[in-house]
């Protein structure tokens, strides 16, 4: 019997990485690509997981480190594996949320998938629209982002887009899915009394204008 170790630190010891896995962590942290490679050469597991679940891959997109996040791609680490956290984020998710683009477009263009969303179904689309990341929306919807992808009580990028205020990525998302302006979701009437409450005059026009893009406001 194990006396004075709480459940939380036993599950910690659990999921201790192995001193070998620490190793390609460590590696795929600090962006030595070359000890990444040879570690994996040598029979290193690319899918090796941190205390927290977080994967080598997962490591390196947050850390912005494309070199070694290609490494770790080339021998085979899955695109899309989620961390053991609470939100369970892939590693797009993980990018996007440091603030590393680069990252993220280098997993996209690998083959990740874009519509990549944690548990309640948050998706990376809702995470840079809320941003105000409209080059990542754009790229996102140019590889099949679902514009139209909803939470639990129907909200959509569009939705975290005009709360947040970002009227490009409001247009952005309308181009995409004019069909938009039409929905509700279950907190408020519709995507029109959003911008009406939101009080941004642009987004407002926007929304109401039956076809997106025939406001005259530059892209």
């Amino acid at each position: 019997m194990v006396v004075g170790v709480s459940v939380g630190s036993l599950a910690i010891l659990e999921n201790r990485p192995s001193a070998a896995e620490q190793e390609l962590l460590d590696a795929a942290g600090a962006e030595d690509r070359r000890w990444a490679r040879r570690l994996l050469e040598v029979g290193g597991n690319v899918e090796a997981r941190d205390e927290r679940g977080r994967t080598a891959l997962i490591l390196a997109a947050l850390n912005g480190h494309i070199g070694t996040m290609r490494v770790l791609v080339e021998a085979g680490a899955e695109l899309n594996a989620r961390d053991a956290g609470r939100r369970r984020w892939p590693a797009l998710m993980h990018a996007l949320d440091a603030d590393k683009a680069t990252s993220a477009l280098a997993l996209l263009d690998w083959g990740a998938d874009p519509d990549a969303s944690e548990e309640s179904g948050y998706n990376a689309l809702m995470m840079a629209a809320s941003r105000g990341d409209r080059w990542v929306v754009a790229e996102l919807l140019a590889r099949g982002a679902n514009p139209e992808a909803e939470l639990f009580l129907g909200f959509t990028a569009l939705d975290y887009a005009i709360g947040y205020g970002h009227a490009s990525v409001v247009r952005l998302l309308l181009d995409a899915a004019p069909q938009l302006r039409q929905r509700g979701n279950a907190a408020r009437r519709s995507v029109l009394a959003l911008a009406q409450r939101a009080g941004d005059d642009e987004i407002l026009e926007l929304v109401s204008s039956p076809v997106a893009g025939t406001v005259g406001t530059a892209h």
